[in-house]
């Protein structure tokens, strides 16, 4: 399993506001700062914004601020808002049906992993990532 662009962008860009939040960040300096694509990045932070996880500020000291405490930002949450939602049911090997009463090759062997990764997206909060200031993002 990895991550979109799209959740890596947001995750980034997330955890720096969090790191950074005595002033609102525009558009341009994040895009240099994390050097993430700038067109791609506006659409984002509007995306994020409409979704209420980050707050937009307008004027000459305008940009963005996360608009929740990341305490009570999960991986899970930065997915929904993005609209990459978490497809818990999915079959690992891309089988349209496939469950205990019809499984793939992989089914036992996926449903372990399945659980922990789920578990990690609705339990690691942005906090936790962005606090660690030994680790990238």
């Amino acid at each position: 399993m990895h991550f979109s662009k799209t959740t890596e962008y947001a995750i980034r860009t997330l955890s720096y506001l969090h790191r950074y939040p005595n002033k609102a960040h525009s558009v341009s300096f994040l895009h240099k700062e994390l050097e993430l694509p700038y067109k791609y990045l506006t659409k984002l932070m509007t995306e994020l914004e409409k979704q209420g996880l980050v707050h937009a500020s307008k004027g000459r000291y305008g940009g963005f601020s996360l608009a929740i405490d990341a305490q009570e930002i999960f991986l899970c949450d930065i997915l929904e808002a993005i609209g990459e939602p978490l497809e818990y049911d999915r079959c690992i090997l891309g089988f349209e049906m496939c469950d205990a009463s019809n499984p793939c090759a992989l089914h036992s062997q996926w449903v372990e992993p399945k659980t922990n990764i789920e578990n990690m997206l609705q339990t690691t909060s942005l906090a936790s990532l962005a606090n660690d200031k030994t680790t990238k993002i």
